[in-house]
């Protein structure tokens, strides 16, 4: 019988107003004066005119420029952008989905990064002896978190062995670290023995399923030790790791997630949630 795990990113314009003046004369002519302000006005108006399209200019040139700058730094970020695209494996009744990253800060690094993320997204295949031809799986990668430095991709999907009465759910996570080409995991970011105390305790917060009361019941009997056994094989980076973890784990904006086993009556698995400066 097959072992059962989890699996677990104003233009702003100035305008210019002029005014004009008329001299006094001692003796007013009527026809002249009528004469005189037509002509000023004219001459105010077309003067006006010229300003008026002169300003209009400048405001559109300014605001060609910025738009121009606004570009030029869009193409800049667009540039310093780590970039994601997915794929997906296909072997008879088997899809798995991974990301394929570009424009890293090390080119060289690139080829190395991918082949790690593929490998990892398809180590399910062999470390749960599935057979494409007969057994039935489907896992969709989601890319939570992505930049310069590091990526952390997710899991989720269902097996369905062949013969089975059901299928398994499965969630699993990669984090890696973009500048050296290798892993990260629980080891690198919290205290397994602390975690899985948190986890049985009346503080635990769940993400998935959100706040079941039957789930959290049922981590409170857990054995805090076998919590811990289970958690320091978390993730592809555990030490002396055989076969597929049964549990794994990533960080994200300083909150860490941990997806632990549970029975299948509630989902195979629960993702818990731990906020550091909130314990």
């Amino acid at each position: 019988m097959r072992k059962q795990h989890v699996l677990f990113a104003a233009l702003a314009a100035a305008v210019a107003l002029s005014a004009s003046g008329c001299k006094s004369r001692e003796k007013i002519d009527l026809d002249t004066l009528h004469t005189s302000e037509a002509e000023t006005m004219a001459s105010t108006e077309a003067s006006g005119g010229d300003k008026e399209k002169e300003t209009e200019k400048e405001t559109q040139k300014e605001t060609e420029k910025e738009t121009e700058e606004t570009q030029k730094g869009a193409d800049s970020s667009s540039a310093l952008s780590v970039r994601s695209k997915i794929a997906t494996e296909k072997q008879g009744k088997t899809s798995i989905e991974y990301a394929v990253l570009s424009n890293l800060r090390d080119p060289k690094m690139e080829d190395a990064v991918n082949a790690l993320i593929k490998e990892k997204a398809l180590q399910v295949l062999t470390d749960y002896q599935v057979d494409p031809a007969a057994d039935t799986l489907s896992v969709k990668c989601t890319v939570v978190s992505l930049d310069k430095n590091k990526a952390i991709l997710t899991y989720e999907g269902s097996l369905m062995v062949n013969g089975a009465a059901h299928p398994s759910d499965l969630f699993y996570t990669t984090t890696v670290d973009l500048n050296k080409g290798t892993l990260q995991g629980l080891s690198d970011y919290a205290d397994a023995y602390t975690m899985a105390g948190y986890i049985l305790s009346d503080d635990c917060v769940l993400k998935k399923p959100a706040d079941s009361k039957e789930a959290l019941e049922y981590l409170k009997t857990q054995d805090l030790n076998a919590m811990w056994e289970i958690l320091k094989q978390c993730d592809f980076t555990a030490e002396n790791l055989e076969g597929f973890p049964q549990s794994f784990s990533y960080e994200n904006q300083g909150v860490i997630y941990m997806a632990v086993p549970v029975p299948h009556a509630l989902g195979d698995y629960v993702i818990v949630s731990y906020t550091p400066d909130t314990k």
